[in-house]
């Protein structure tokens, strides 16, 4: 594309206040997600790591998400009106510091940090 003076660039949104990060909304579609699974399945991973499991998603969606939509408008009208866009935007605090990084090491250490951070299953091997 690059011949015809077209500029691909990348807008990595952290965590923002919408709908996609609505708390009820998020932990209403786990409930629902849990009771379809088979009891054989429900009983592996176990009442607590659910119960967990939705506790973990209030707690980090309430320290991640950012009210300040203006942030990404600002990144997309900067990519639109930039004689000299970047190739890769980031709004939010998150995505900066903590997102961008992630994705640059590598995926063990990621695998590690997050396995080290979520509910274990009852009949984890882990």
């Amino acid at each position: 594309m690059a011949p015809f003076g077209v500029k691909v660039l990348c807008i990595e949104p952290g965590f923002f206040k919408t709908s996609v990060t609505d708390t009820a909304l998020v932990q209403n579609n786990l409930k629902k997600l849990w009771d379809r699974l088979p009891q054989d399945v429900r009983d592996d991973y176990g009442r607590v790591y659910l119960e967990k499991t939705l506790e973990g998603v209030d707690q980090r969606f309430n320290q991640l998400t950012d009210s300040d939509l203006m942030k990404v408008v600002g990144c997309m009208e900067h990519a639109i009106t930039a004689v000299h866009p970047r190739y890769r935007y980031s709004p939010g605090w998150d995505a900066k510091f903590f997102w961008l990084p992630m994705s640059y090491l590598p995926t063990f250490i990621t695998d590690a940090f997050f396995l080290s951070n979520t509910p274990k299953p009852i009949k984890s091997v882990l």
